[in-house]
């Protein structure tokens, strides 16, 4: 069974698409739809495979339930034949790759692999992958202490050597030097700092299921 985790953060920040994506996914007799990724009682059984759309939620549980499989939304997706790809023939996107998605490589490819379904042509920042070096504000701020509560590893152990905490009136003028290696292009990213990072530093910028889940 996929068990999908919603995201709380992802629902306020993309309501629309929050909504889409659970429709589509009540209608998959192999997928449940949980709850909040912080209450335990919603967590899956063993064997199942954690489903997640958001970068906090994938770290946290993959900490919480090691004995799961995980992947992301994308992922899921292209195992899906029913799933109705929108048409993004003409449009050319960036991705912009999540810092905390180092060493998922499932992810990246999917991301990719989506948005040439789609129809779409994609293009590369220096820093992608592996070498992702944006993360919104995630990395402008000591790292929150839930998420240290639940995914000690990373987020108390890995992350915070990577932190350059500023004061918040600071973070859009580093957006704004971010999105500049854009040169223009419309950006794609799959994280909800990103996405709302690369807006506030003046880009035109998208959460990859805003466009895989389209309004009709």
């Amino acid at each position: 069974m996929y068990v999908y985790y919603p995201s709380c953060n992802f629902t306020k920040a993309f309501p629309n698409a929050a909504k889409r994506v659970r429709t589509y996914l009540k209608t998959q007799n192999d997928v449940r739809i949980a709850g909040c990724c912080h209450t335990t009682n919603s967590l899956p059984d063993k064997g199942d495979t954690i489903v997640t759309v958001c970068m906090s939620c994938m770290r946290g549980l993959m900490e919480m339930r090691p004995d799961c499989a995980h992947a992301s939304l994308f992922e899921l997706l292209l195992t899906r034949t029913d799933f109705a790809w929108p048409d993004l023939a003409g449009s050319t996107f960036v991705v912009q790759d999540c810092f905390r998605a180092r060493g998922m490589h499932g992810l990246h490819e999917a991301v990719r692999e989506c948005l040439r379904r789609a129809g779409a042509d994609v293009t590369e920042l220096e820093a992608n992958r592996d070498m992702a070096d944006f993360d919104g504000s995630f990395l402008l701020h000591d790292p929150y202490p839930q998420n240290v509560r639940e995914a000690p590893s990373y987020f108390a152990g890995y992350l915070p050597s990577h932190v350059t905490p500023l004061p918040r009136e600071a973070w859009p003028g580093v957006y704004g030097a971010h999105v500049r290696q854009y040169h223009g292009r419309v950006a794609v990213g799959y994280c909800n700092t990103c996405v709302r990072g690369a807006r506030e530093g003046g880009a035109e910028a998208y959460h990859l299921a805003e466009l895989l889940f389209p309004e009709k």
